[in-house]
């Protein structure tokens, strides 16, 4: 073990570092968490040892190979600072500066265990991303290992080490005297038989660590590196799926073919691996939303097994981090997609009543029983060939006489706002579920594929379509003459609204959601991952960033100066809306995964542990809370002095927004996922058995069951 060569409060290179704690000791030399002193950040100084230095060979190497891994500049890579050399006792102390990350590395994570698979596919596309994009330049690493791999406060990962790994290749990494697992467990065939190596031989190690995440272990054990050697170069890979029920066929045998005895066998490019695990992530969240997606079906299993027969492009590198898309008891089931086609001709059906079977219903339904026998508060229901889910809110035209209504059949429903007559029905080619975004010429819907329409309002003719790189949860905004998407990958664009042009482009890191809001001349809007930003509008360039304590899928509500939001992990939160500050927080019981309400001074939000909150909207105080019938499908609805919400069940429940006391409740006995629309006294709203319908709220009668005082829970 290399002995301790700086104390805390010494000064590197005449005061530009001062050392805070050593935070690592291993074969190369120490690592310390130091102070730029003249750029006033953390960095983390790796000091070598000057036994390494001693050959001029070796220091040449040194300095070659830290100068690229500082060109390096990559989401998923660590960087360079900076190198040096420090003068002790007559001794040179060779050194790299590179960024400090305080969250650890990826080698104490897995010893927890495997990760959750949709957590591991995200990070795994994280690190093919960097690893690929090192690759093209020409970079190989020669050391990955889950030692090398550091964790961001944000829970993303980075490749370290670029440039140290060659002084490993044949010295330190090879010594007869390196003792039990260690690095040895990542060695590529090649490298145990002490052939010369490529980039083949990081997708080989990445094939480990893939391994290594998906189960919690590694692949292959031994007592000492012989006997390491001898299983990397001969023995079977075994099975990840075996030892993880979890694990999709398809990625184990990715996994396998990343780790084949001989180059040859292996994926030609780590962009190739990077391409089917990006789809990967898009089959799984397509299954978690109940669609019949390639993962479970196993039609991807011969892009993992067969090599591909041409090079693919490389995705563009964006950072994935932590599960992307709601869970599986927050989103409907939905049926199988279509493949996207990008052609002039996109095959867009356009039904107008005439041409279409579907029709409304009579609104006497015996499904739709309300909680007293008189009375009745639907107006119409409509049946679509699809269920109706997660932000696939109605909206209405600007005269009132039209709804639009998406959904999972990939159809967009145009019905008239007093009878449910259809209008037209557009197909999009792939299941929505976003609400659209009505525009005085425009009505701009987006699908799961990527793909956002803008259509005429009144007849449906395609005006222009745009073509993004993930599916569309988030409901589309407007600022002027910009239309602002953000999909799943986290990417945040700004489209010329008139011809469909790409103005700016944003990425959040992680999955988008939940509604972003516009208030003033900024977005806000908050990634599932648990991040809160303030865009520009204008640019997308980034005001503020704030970091919670939670993933979040409930949608931002802004006040003067002022924005809400609550997590998953049930804090509620309350930020200056100029400088992303945090003015306070309140813990409530349960995920919130809704957006609440402001009435004047207060602010509501509803929990999955069926709790309505009311806080005071300045300091976060409690002013009342009431118990719920049933956990929110929806963010909350204010109509007077009653605050509505829409239950999963289909249980409708109103408050009285001053003091919580209990109104009304109302059994539709449908399960509901999707955000209903209010206008005047009309509710509108779709049900995950693909009906929408429309409740009279007027209706004294049907809302005659008036509860004596809130239940207690």
């Amino acid at each position: 073990m290399p002995p301790k060569i700086f104390a805390r409060g010494e000064k590197l290179e005449d005061g530009h570092y001062t050392v805070l704690e050593e935070i690592g000791v291993g074969g190369m030399g120490v690592v310390y968490h130091c102070r730029d002193e003249l750029l006033l950040r953390d960095v983390a100084i790796k000091m070598l040892l000057p036994s390494l230095m001693a050959d001029k060979k070796n220091l040449e190497v040194f300095k070659e190979e830290a100068r690229l891994a500082a060109q390096l500049e990559h989401p998923n890579i660590v960087t360079v600072y900076d190198i040096g050399v420090e003068s002790r006792a007559n001794r040179d102390h060779h050194f790299v500066a590179m960024e400090y990350l305080p969250g650890g590395n990826l080698a104490a994570r897995v010893t927890q265990g495997p990760l959750p698979l949709e957590h591991a596919l995200n990070w795994m596309k994280q690190l093919a991303s960097g690893l690929s994009f090192a690759h093209k330049r020409g970079v190989v690493h020669q050391d990955i290992k889950a030692d090398n791999i550091f964790i961001t406060n944000e829970g993303d990962l980075k490749i370290g080490d670029f440039g140290l790994a060659r002084l490993l290749v044949g010295r330190v990494y090879l010594n007869s005297s390196t003792k039990g697992m260690g690095t040895p467990a990542y060695m590529s065939p090649e490298l145990c038989r002490g052939e010369q190596q490529d980039h083949r031989s990081d997708i080989y190690s990445m094939g480990i660590l893939f391994f290594e995440m998906c189960t919690g272990q590694l692949p292959f054990r031994a007592q000492g590196m012989i006997e390491m050697a001898m299983k990397h170069t001969s023995a079977p890979v075994p099975s990840a799926k075996r030892l993880n029920p979890h694990v999709p066929e398809v990625l184990d045998k990715v996994i396998k073919r990343m780790m084949a005895k001989t180059p040859e066998e292996r994926y030609k490019s780590m962009a190739d691996v990077l391409g089917i695990v990006d789809d990967l992530i898009f089959e799984l969240r397509v299954a978690r939303m109940g669609l019949a997606g390639r993962l479970e079906t196993g039609r991807l299993a011969g892009d993992a097994s067969e090599a591909p027969k041409s090079e693919p492009k490389e995705k563009a590198a964006s950072v994935d981090a932590g599960p992307a898309a709601p869970r599986a008891d927050d989103v409907t089931a939905l049926p199988p997609s279509r493949p996207r086609t990008k052609s002039k001709d996109t095959t867009k059906v356009v039904a107008t009543s005439s041409q279409n079977k579907l029709e409304a219903r009579p609104a006497n339904d015996a499904n739709l029983t309300p909680s007293t026998n008189s009375g009745q508060l639907v107006l119409w229901k409509f049946a679509s060939h699809g269920p109706i889910g997660w932000s696939a809110a109605p909206v209405q035209d600007r005269e009132g006489k039209n709804i639009f209504v998406p959904s999972s059949d990939g159809r967009l429903y145009s019905l008239a706002s007093e009878s449910g007559a259809l209008n037209f029905a557009y197909d999009a080619g792939s299941p929505i579920l976003s609400a659209p975004l009505y525009l005085a010429d425009k009505l701009i819907i987006s699908d799961c594929l990527g793909v956002t329409h803008a259509l005429n309002p009144q007849t449906a003719e395609p005006l222009w379509q745009y073509f993004g790189q993930a599916a569309i949860l988030a409901p589309a905004t407007a600022y002027g003459n910009t239309l602002i998407l953000c999909d799943m990958q986290g990417q945040v664009t700004g489209l010329d609204l008139r011809q469909g042009r790409k103005l700016w482009n944003f990425s959040a890191g992680d999955a988008i959601v939940s509604q972003p809001r516009v208030h003033g001349d900024s977005l806000y809007f908050a990634s599932r991952g648990g991040s809160v930003f303030s865009i520009a509008c204008a640019t997308g360039r980034l005001n503020w960033k704030f970091v919670s304590s939670g993933n979040i899928v409930s949608s931002p509500v802004t006040s003067v100066d002022t924005v809400y939001i609550g997590t998953q992990s049930g804090s509620f939160f309350a930020l200056d809306a100029e400088a992303g500050r945090l003015i306070w927080e309140y813990p409530m019981a349960g995920a919130i995964n809704r957006g609440g309400a402001i009435v004047f001074t207060s602010v509501m939000f509803a929990t999955n542990s069926r709790w309505l909150y009311c806080c005071e909207k300045y300091d976060g105080s409690l002013k009342w809370k009431a118990p719920l019938k049933a956990k929110p499908a929806a963010n909350l609805i204010i109509q007077g002095n009653q605050i509505l919400s829409l239950g999963k069940d289909g249980t409708l429940e109103s408050f009285d927004t001053r003091s919580g006391a209990s109104l009304w409740r109302y059994s539709l006995k449908k399960e509901v996922e999707s955000i209903p629309l209010i206008s005047g006294s009309k509710l509108y709203f779709g049900a995950v058995d693909g009906e929408i319908i429309a409740l009279d709220l007027k209706n004294e009668a049907a809302l005659a069951y008036r509860l004596e005082k809130p239940e207690k829970k």
